[in-house]
């Protein structure tokens, strides 16, 4: 039994760092390389914040497709899962 569960305790530690420590910080740099350093594309009219590009928005108008739909009426600060 020794011979099987030390062996398996490492490699489970060792994907631990790996997959809790090790891949979280090379996509957080790997963000930092995008547009807006992993912050999200801000969309600006006249130098005023307006919204962010690439999130959820709630068409009205009968020209666009219909979006996608939100459980938290496309406001991303309350995102969370949904029994829709």
């Amino acid at each position: 039994m020794k011979k099987y569960l030390l062996p398996s305790l490492k490699i489970t530690l060792v994907f631990i760092v790996i997959c809790s420590v090790l891949y979280p910080l090379f996509i957080a740099a790997v963000a930092k390389l995008a547009p807006g350093g992993g912050k999200g594309v801000t969309v600006s009219v006249n130098g005023k914040v307006v919204g962010y590009a690439n999130v959820g928005q709630k068409f009205t108008n009968d020209k666009y497709f219909w979006s996608r739909p939100s459980a938290v009426d496309y406001n991303a600060a309350g995102s969370a899962g949904s029994n829709k």
